[in-house]
């Protein structure tokens, strides 16, 4: 997707603690949500997050209908190249992004844009870049397995975890169409994605679940290059496989 215009931001309330004797009081911030707003042109190459919010394959050349009474959280992520524009140093993440559409605006001589804003859970900061992908699982003894494209970089704060988020999806297509979609947030675990690009999800993993099709993870990265030579096999939840 092309953005013209990125605009973050984050929701903090104060708690201040007066202690009596004491002339300093307790303070302490908290950090209720995050914000951003997409302003993108308004062409047919834009329109994956149109389907992203309604559940749609972008891939699926039929005939839609958006309708905005029926929108679905969708997480976002943010790159920031370095000064040569040759490698991503930075990444944003802002999880269960619910927005508000805006309709088209521009003069009848100038590109037409559109507006995307809404809240999110709190933005993660990460100094490597963030990549989404996803990926077909079959069922073996150690329950649905796939493999990543690149090769994940361990969370930071832990040497075991190799991903920022992992879901686990059901779906039924009717040709490119997707007639039935159910995804399960996962409590990510050490197995669940090895530094060898390995996907293990466990029955036991799953409480909604159980019988996954495919798997869709968001995890961080360390690789030469930009989009769109750096992008996953499958980059969207939505498209088939």
């Amino acid at each position: 997707m092309c953005a013209t215009e990125v605009t973050g931001t984050s929701d903090a309330t104060q708690d201040v603690l007066h202690v009596y004797g004491d002339d300093d009081p307790i303070m302490d911030i908290n950090v209720n949500s995050s914000a951003l707003t997409l302003t993108v042109y308004d062409k047919v190459g834009n329109n994956d997050i149109l389907d992203a919010l309604q559940r749609m394959d972008p891939d699926n050349q039929g005939n839609k209908e958006y309708n905005w009474n029926n929108i679905y959280p969708t997480s976002v992520w943010v790159n920031r190249k370095n000064t040569a524009n040759s490698q991503y140093s930075r990444g944003f993440f802002y999880k269960n992004w619910l927005p508000v559409p805006a309709s088209p605006t521009g003069d009848a001589s100038a590109k037409g844009t559109r507006s995307f804003a809404g809240n999110s859970e709190v933005m993660m900061e990460y100094n490597k870049a963030i990549l989404g992908e996803k990926i077909a699982v079959t069922s073996g003894a150690s329950g649905y397995t796939g493999t990543l494209t690149y090769t994940p970089v361990a969370v930071p704060g832990t040497s075991t975890h190799y991903a920022i988020r992992v879901l686990a999806i059901e779906e039924a297509r009717s040709g490119d169409a997707i007639t039935s979609y159910e995804e399960e947030d996962l409590t990510i675990t050490s197995t669940m994605v090895t530094s060898a690009k390995a996907v293990v999800i466990a029955t036991t993993d799953m409480k909604i679940l159980d019988g996954p099709s495919h798997a869709y993870v968001n995890y961080l990265i360390n690789e030469s290059g930009v989009y769109p030579d750096i992008k996953g096999t499958y980059p969207g939840k939505f498209k088939k496989i």
